[in-house]
């Protein structure tokens, strides 16, 4: 075979690849063939699927943040002791004069709440609808809200943004998008909790003999660093870490 005649072939196999590559491109661009159900819902899928990139995107940051700052995002003046440039907060205060100490009261729901709030507005700068409803109508109705809920083993991310496809006379819908990450937040709270009860009534805590009784769920140290007690919680086969400080009273 002549040289010509192989560079021929070879320019026809650029354009042909070149010719697969746009109408892939198109495809996913515009709307092509009968309107069905199951067409749109092909469109949906992809919207699901860039709403869902964006919460893995932002949401283990601030899940992983919350657990190692004792509970809080928001961190004000002395509530809080830096350890190794983070703001670990106090979730017992000192009484003065005694050896027990005040119970800050962290709930569950305001985890919660401060871990929605964070997310929400960080998914403001990443979801972004524009590049879809070519070739179909696409709508949104309501404001965006991000609901946050913490199990003992899976923390779940629910964006509810209504969205609404729609093509001549076929129309579907979805309004809420799910994401689960494995994290043992909920857990390491509740162990968290039973510390700080006994920390409050008896101004001390055994890990050792309440790991055994829990039998190995928990991997707990606990550092003196000096007046404070910083206690470090993990779950089993878990590298999620809940660490948080019970306030000491300097001699």
């Amino acid at each position: 075979m002549k040289r010509g005649q192989i560079t021929t072939f070879a320019i026809l196999g650029i354009v042909l690849v070149a010719a697969v590559l746009l109408v892939l491109y198109l495809r996913g661009q515009f709307f092509f063939g009968p309107v069905t159900p199951e067409t749109l819902g092909d469109r949906l899928q992809g919207i699901d699927e860039h709403i869902t990139t964006c919460v893995q995107e932002v949401a283990p940051d601030y899940i992983k943040r919350i657990g190692l700052q004792g509970g809080h995002l928001n961190t004000p003046k002395d509530t809080y002791r830096l350890r190794q440039d983070i703001p670990v907060s106090y979730l017992c205060h000192n009484i003065p004069g005694s050896a027990t100490c005040s119970n800050r009261l962290l709930l569950r729901s305001d985890m919660e709440t401060e871990l929605e709030n964070a997310i929400d507005q960080a998914l403001a700068g990443c979801i972004d609808l524009s590049k879809f409803g070519k070739g179909y109508e696409l709508a949104t109705s309501g404001r965006r809200k991000t609901n946050v809920t913490i199990g003992n083993d899976v923390v779940t991310v629910d964006v509810y943004m209504p969205v609404i496809l729609r093509k001549e006379d076929v129309q579907i819908d979805e309004d809420t998008f799910t994401t689960n990450f494995n994290y043992p937040l909920g857990r390491l709270y509740e162990a968290s909790q039973d510390i700080i009860n006994m920390e409050a009534e008896f101004g001390e805590f055994d890990q050792l003999s309440y790991m055994l009784a829990k039998q190995g769920q928990y991997i707990i140290e606990k550092d003196r660093p000096y007046p404070d007690k910083l206690y470090m919680l993990r779950a089993n086969n878990n590298d999620y870490l809940f660490q948080f400080f019970i306030e000491g009273e300097p001699n």
